[in-house]
């Protein structure tokens, strides 16, 4: 089926176009409304600033297709296969993306607020700017993933994976990622401001510059993790480990370190809990 033909039965009020092959297909600010394309095969179809309001896209698969700026809201994209699809400013307000695989997919500055990823794969996409305000990433595999300057205030992290993601100037600031692994990721610059990070796997993570004000850290493993020049105002350390890490001018102005390992720990310059500057 090509465009025109899809395009002629749609606006004769057609609307079930399951299982149909419609790869490769151009369909650029179309109108396609309400549309049901459950399981149809559009990988690489052009689909820019096109209307897919409440459109049923669930398990179709639409790899390397490209939906810049596309309205999905309300679409159900569950199961679907998303990967390396380039999504820019696409607007996905209470869109379904359930299981639905966006590996390596281009989400720069998309909107994904209210949106359900439960179970999604977002591995090594570019999500740089994304706004994943107070949105439920539970379950969600984000490893090599581009996060830099997203909004992920307020966010659920329950069984996130996050190795090796980029957070850089990321705003994490009162998320919830009580024992969240984010081994070998980078979090320099990132706001995670009153956070829960309770538990968390932090090895080795580069943290230098992040703001961790009133951050609760405790029992959370640090070995090895760049906190220099970081702001650790207030967190709450408590039996952390602190092993090898660097808290070099750091400031851990009234923080609780009680039961903190920091066998190796590089203070030097660091304003301690008490206020006093180690040499």
């Amino acid at each position: 089926m090509d465009a025109a033909e899809l395009l002629n039965r749609y606006g004769t009020g057609v609307r079930d176009f399951s299982g149909v092959d419609l790869r490769r297909i151009s369909l650029s600010r179309a109108d396609l409304y309400q549309i049901c394309l459950k399981n149809a095969i559009l990988s690489g179809a052009s689909l820019t600033d096109a209307d897919l309001r409440g459109a049923d896209l669930s398990k179709t698969d639409l790899a390397n297709a490209r939906l810049n700026g596309a309205s999905l809201v309300g679409a159900s994209l569950y199961g679907a296969d998303l990967t390396q699809v380039e999504m820019r400013s696409a607007d996905l307000y209470r869109v379904d993306l359930r299981q639905a695989c966006l590996k390596g997919a281009d989400l720069y500055e998309s909107d994904f607020r209210e949106v359900n990823l439960e179970g999604a794969n977002l591995c090594e996409a570019s999500l740089r700017g994304a706004n994943f305000r107070q949105v439920k990433l539970d379950q969600v595999k984000l490893h090599d993933a581009d996060l830099r300057g997203a909004d992920l205030r307020g966010a659920s992290w329950m069984g996130v994976e996050l190795i090796r993601a980029y957070f850089e100037e990321a705003n994490l600031s009162y998320a919830n990622m009580d024992g969240v692994s984010f081994e070998g990721a980078n979090l320099q610059k990132a706001n995670v401001t009153c956070s829960i990070l309770t538990g968390a796997n932090l090895t080795e993570v580069n943290l230098m510059g992040a703001s961790l004000k009133g951050t609760k850290l405790d029992q959370a493993n640090l070995y090895g993790a760049n906190l220099s020049n970081a702001d650790l105002t207030q967190a709450d350390l408590k039996m952390a480990d602190l092993t090898s890490a660097d808290l070099s001018y750091a400031n851990l102005t009234g923080a609780d370190v009680w039961g903190a390992h920091m066998t190796a720990a590089n203070l030097h310059g660091a304003i301690l809990p008490d206020g006093t500057r180690h040499d």
